[in-house]
């Protein structure tokens, strides 16, 4: 078997993601690849909730949180009566036989473990909590993972908390993995180089961090809030944090800093974005870099505030009033969320504009292992920062200039003293209605200064190679067209067709604004082409169409809230490509 799906199952307060978090940290260090993904809810305690851990052999990457359940811990009766639809023929139930009932269960099709968790953990520790590691205990022999990983990370996550603490549950894991007649049923091998495990959130953070960032506000908001919980813990670094009350707040201080030299980053949701949008259109109009994260989860309003979806795309592409240059882009990895974040800042320097990353619930909050980044590829460009007047007389901030970028100094520089004003302006930055009588100056002003900030883009297009889709297994019959999030489980659709006979490729967004229309209509053109995406109206597929008349009418759309995985959309696609 390439792969096995663990799924741990019990009410909120359970510590079901803590047992979750343990189980990847055990595979990473065994040397193995791991994906980890949870579903809860909002409320704070109760509630049905479950983390699902996928382990495959060191060789085999793995590009979603998978499908069936191949393991199932159940922590409480709502387990067994949840989960049961999507156990697999012959996966295994591990449950607490003096605490849930498995009659419902067909004992013919799966393979029931009962394990006395609670027993095992109040003989141990006198703490019921540590039925969950009795469970993963259990869970590793299954898997054929040795227990002297589990004890390395047993004391690295817990020494804090006492040689007592760490020797309780080894001695918990140690009684699960020796249950009686449980025995191995599942060979993962690992290559014994320790991963390390992240999620989408963290990889962006750490990215930013390493690409200068040294502000970042944020009003919590799921499933944006753990960017925010990671500068704050690593505030000893040089970088300053703050939790404001509201995200108008949060966006005007990143502008502030911005406007100081300080490279700047906030983030939110899709109801804080909203909050912001006028802020954006300030951040246009002075020409401060700017970058603003928007991790999605369902909508409108509210929505569901715990689930993931794609479907802020069209808002963050036109959100604020006017035109006004913008770089939109929605990393397709924990791995490219890292890169993407320090890159974002430079993009924002250069061409003087927000910049915006689109993450999503599913992006922001999985977990994986990988094998490392780059820092060494990580550079720092200012864009057009003066150390003095380039020219004799006032400043001109916002100069007229062919590539539609003004030079930009901080505070401080000798000679350069200007005024940003959020109305509009002649190169000086002094307003427009007040520094011009006649209306044939304000409107050749105004015709001149909007024309300057628009020619960004085509600046953007001529210098930088990213804004095209990227491109795989290009001799494929067919194409599956995502952006964001959905690409890697394309990736993993396009392997699962492979065993079915299928030749399928994937075409890729991760730059979506400004959008490079000629190659990305070269690309396009005269392939069978299939959208995937995590929204109801296929927003990118309007984007698309806007941008090079290419319309793509199959599409495989998901909008309940869950996260679209390889095979689903393997399913989706086979009768689209069969049909005659």
């Amino acid at each position: 078997m390439p792969d096995v799906t663990v799924r741990i199952a019990g009410a909120n307060g359970d510590g079901v993601e803590s047992s979750g978090a343990l189980l990847m940290k055990v595979a990473a260090k065994n040397g193995m690849q791991a994906f980890g993904y949870r579903g809860y809810q909002s409320i704070i305690r109760g509630g049905h909730v479950w983390f699902q851990v996928r382990v495959s052999d060191a060789e085999n990457k793995l590009h979603s949180h998978g499908d069936q359940i191949d393991v199932l811990i159940a922590l409480n009766q709502d387990a067994i009566t949840n989960q049961a639809p999507h156990l697999r023929q012959g996966a295994s139930v591990i449950y607490d036989p003096t605490k849930i009932k498995v009659d419902s269960l067909d004992a013919s099709k799966y393979r029931l473990a009962p394990v006395p968790m609670l027993d095992i953990a109040m003989q141990v520790s006198g703490d019921p909590i540590m039925r969950n590691t009795v469970a993963i205990g259990a869970t590793l022999r299954l898997l054929g993972i040795e227990m002297k990983v589990f004890e390395e990370v047993i004391k690295s996550m817990f020494s804090r908390k006492g040689e007592k603490v760490v020797n309780s549950n080894v001695m918990a894991a140690a009684q699960g993995y020796g249950i009686e007649g449980l025995g191995t049923i599942h060979q993962i091998k690992g290559d014994g180089r320790s991963r390390y495990v992240l999620d989408g959130n963290t990889a962006l953070a750490i990215g930013a961090y390493a690409g200068g960032c040294k502000f970042y506000s944020a009003y919590p908001m799921t499933p944006a809030s753990s960017i925010l919980h990671w500068f704050a813990a690593h505030a000893d670094r040089g970088v300053f944090f703050k939790q404001t009350e509201d995200e108008i707040a949060a966006i005007n201080m990143a502008i502030g800093a911005s406007n100081t030299g300080v490279r700047a980053m906030c983030g939110t949701s899709g109801g804080g974005f909203s909050l912001m949008v006028e802020g954006l259109g300030l951040a246009g109009m002075l020409e401060t870099p700017l970058v603003v994260v928007e991790s999605q989860r369902t909508g409108p309003s509210t929505g569901l505030p715990t689930k993931t979806e794609q479907g802020d795309l069209l808002f963050v592409m036109h959100a604020s009033q006017g035109e006004f240059p913008r770089i939109v882009v929605a990393p397709r990895s924990v791995e490219e969320s890292f890169y993407i974040a320090a890159e974002a800042l430079n993009l924002a320097d250069r061409y003087q504009c927000p910049v915006i990353i689109m993450m999503d619930l599913y992006i922001s909050e999985h977990v994986e292992t990988i094998e490392g980044f780059d820092t060494n590829s990580i550079t720092i460009d200012r864009g057009k920062v003066v150390a003095s007047n380039p020219e004799q007389g006032r400043f001109k901030r916002y100069l007229y200039s062919a590539d539609g970028i003004s030079p930009r100094a901080f505070p401080g520089t000798p000679g350069t003293e200007h005024v940003a004003p959020s109305d509009e302006h002649d190169e000086y930055g002094d307003l427009v209605s007040d520094a011009l009588s006649g209306i044939d100056k304000y409107v050749e002003v105004r015709r001149k200064m909007m024309k300057k900030r628009m020619d960004k883009i085509d600046t953007m297009l001529k210098n930088e190679k990213v804004f095209a889709p990227g491109i795989y297994n290009e001799g494929a019959d067919f194409f599956l067209v995502t952006f964001g999030s959905t690409t890697e489980p394309a990736m993993e659709a396009v392997e699962i067709l492979k065993g079915m006979g299928f030749n399928a490729g994937v075409i890729s967004f991760s730059y979506l604004m400004p959008l490079d229309r000629e190659k990305t209509a070269e690309m396009l053109k005269g392939r069978k082409l299939i959208d995937v995406e995590v929204n109801y109206t296929a927003q990118l597929s309007q984007v698309i169409m806007m941008n090079t008349g290419i319309e793509i009418k199959d599409r495989i759309l998901k909008y309940d809230g869950e996260a679209l995985t390889g095979k689903e959309i393997a399913d989706g696609v086979v009768p689209l490509v069969s049909r005659k």
